[in-house]
């Protein structure tokens, strides 16, 4: 057991951790994926949302933001049916319009994960935790990055959401000190 893992023994969780979670992430897409999911777990496990990713996949024509924007009501009434992904139809939505967010924002600022990043001047931050204990789960920068994510139509991504995705992406290490997968 990793206690830096959140004391967690399941293996998808632990191999998230190991080789995802706090890596520093810049493709554009991989981002808005990652974005997308993240807003699914709201209310929900992680691991719930991780055991489901590659259903999400399909659901959503690999993350394509440009596919994703062109999905109608119909496709939503579809994706209602469609296995191993939630059923939550404001959820399912939400992912459309983040797929149209993201295209505005490339537009105006030429590359979603430079906008992104921009929040952390490009650089991650380390919040250099001993233990888990001293972990928070908001501050004023994810506070700032999800009211500008909504001005671009990006739903269900509030303040802590957005430190979580945050620190998936590595924006922010939150990996503790003598934890061996820190970036």
């Amino acid at each position: 057991m990793n206690a830096c893992a959140f004391g967690t023994k399941d293996p998808i969780y632990l191999a998230y951790h190991n080789d995802v979670w706090g890596k520093p992430m810049y493709d554009s897409l991989a981002l808005f994926e990652l974005l997308a999911l993240e807003s699914q777990h709201a209310g929900l496990s992680w691991l719930t949302i991780l055991k489901k990713k590659d259903d999400y996949r399909k659901a959503f024509h690999d993350f394509d933001p440009y596919k994703i924007a062109q999905m109608t009501q119909n496709d939503i009434d579809m994706l209602m049916t469609f296995p191993n992904i939630i059923h939550n139809r404001k959820k399912l939505e939400a992912i459309v319009s983040q797929a149209k967010g993201y295209i505005k924002i490339e537009q105006e600022h030429g590359s979603f994960s430079d906008f992104l990043w921009s929040y952390v001047n490009h650089t991650p931050i380390d919040f250099k935790y001993q233990t888990a204990d001293e972990r928070i789960t908001v501050n004023d920068t994810a506070k700032k990055l999800s009211k500008d994510l909504k001005h671009y139509g990006f739903k269900f991504i509030g303040p802590v959401t957005i430190f979580s995705f945050m620190e998936a992406c590595g924006m922010y290490n939150s990996h503790l000190i003598d934890c061996p997968y820190r970036p």
